[in-house]
């Protein structure tokens, strides 16, 4: 089990937040978070101090997922998030990571044990600087970076029984290997909804998987994957 403990506290400037993170005695720091969000900005440095740990410092490891990851933190409003049961739903962008690619991972809430912050934690500092949150990207073939949506990754571990906790491992795979669809096998509506929004299909023959994938919804963006859902027989590239 890969254990990432954090702790934010506030600062006598409202916008920076101090994270002290560990994985053991003697791998800590701190991460010192300047966050734009004008509410919650505690949760939102939390969450983005995190995703930077788990994803660019990979603290518990490199091309880590949910697998065997827990992850302590200091608000309760953060495991709200992951069951969609926050009324702060201005945040879940900033928490999409654990419900993508970090999914399976259990989040504990801690904020009383917390003797493990001490002076180590100031050995190693960096600094982040968050305007908005940061999708979850994975490589789509004959896309580049696409946004791989919280509601397309629990559509596919439904539809295709897949654990959890290996589900972004198996769509970065089926990614790279997907082909535009030139005939879909869908409901009217379902298909006319989503050529309205410009969405592009894209199959798996092999796992007779298709991704929808819509246009940026604004400046910057990334393309984003919508739905997934089980190919009929006659679907062809």
């Amino acid at each position: 089990m890969n254990n990432l403990y954090l702790h934010t506290r506030a600062t006598d400037d409202p916008h920076v937040f101090y994270t002290f993170w560990s994985t053991g005695l003697m791998t800590k720091g701190k991460v010192v978070t300047r966050v734009s969000v004008s509410d919650d900005r505690g949760i939102a440095a939390e969450l983005s101090a995190a995703q930077y740990l788990l994803e660019d410092r990979n603290v518990c490891g490199h091309n880590k997922a949910g697998s065997g990851l827990r992850v302590f933190v200091t608000f309760g409003n953060i495991r709200k998030l992951l069951r969609a049961g926050s009324d702060k739903s201005h945040l879940a962008p900033y928490a999409s990571f654990l419900r993508t690619r970090f999914l399976g991972a259990e989040v504990v809430v801690e904020n009383r044990k917390i003797d493990w912050v001490d002076a180590k934690c100031e050995e190693r500092v960096d600094q982040i600087d968050v305007v908005a949150p940061k999708a979850p990207l994975i490589e789509v073939q004959g896309f580049g970076q696409v946004e791989l949506t919280s509601h397309a990754v629990e559509q596919y571990v439904e539809r295709f029984g897949c654990n959890p906790e290996r589900a972004w491992h198996y769509l970065r795979a089926i990614a790279r290997e997907v082909k535009p669809l030139t005939q879909v096998d869908r409901s009217a509506f379902h298909d006319i909804k989503h050529r309205q929004q410009g969405g592009k299909f894209v199959l798996h023959r092999d796992k007779s998987l298709i991704m929808v994938i819509t246009p940026p919804e604004k400046l910057n963006s990334h393309p984003r994957i919508v739905t997934i859902y089980r190919a009929a027989r006659k679907a062809t590239v």
